[in-house]
């Protein structure tokens, strides 16, 4: 617990709930761990800023894609060609629980984003690993950019 507060103090604010601040923090460290990949962050990226053409999606999903309130926790991006490169989603765990709306939602957003080629990471709050996990990811990003 002392160590999370130590990070967060150490760390921009850009959420109302902790587990998003410390995940910023993570991708920031990466990020600039990973610095020469010229990649950046946004905090709640609405996803109708990323789908501008819904012709790939059902009814439902361009209701649910085009709605204000509908947002990616955190994208990755290319700060050179402003293209997508990663979204990244922290589930509370009570809230998201699988069956409940919010988990359907999730599901319909992981639909639209595999439609676009964007790959997401789903990241519960009772997790671990995410270092790891988004760390990898950057590794095959330098390779693939070789």
């Amino acid at each position: 617990m002392e160590e999370r507060m130590d990070f967060l103090k150490r760390h921009r604010t850009t959420s109302r709930y902790d587990s998003e601040n410390l995940m910023y923090g993570l991708i920031t460290d990466l990020l600039r761990q990973y610095g020469s990949l010229s990649l950046g962050v946004i905090c709640h990226q609405p996803l109708n800023m990323l789908i501008r053409n819904p012709k790939h999606l059902n009814d439902e999903e361009c209701r649910y894609a085009m709605n204000t309130a509908t947002h990616l926790d955190f994208l990755l991006y290319s700060s050179i060609t402003k293209k997508p490169v990663l979204a990244v989603e922290v589930d509370g765990f009570h809230f998201h629980k699988e069956g409940s709306r919010q988990s359907q939602r999730d599901r319909m957003k992981e639909r639209i984003l595999e439609r676009y080629g964007l790959p997401l990471f789903r990241f519960p709050t009772t997790g671990s690993g995410e270092r790891e996990k988004i760390e990898a990811f950057l590794q095959n990003y330098t390779q693939s950019q070789g």
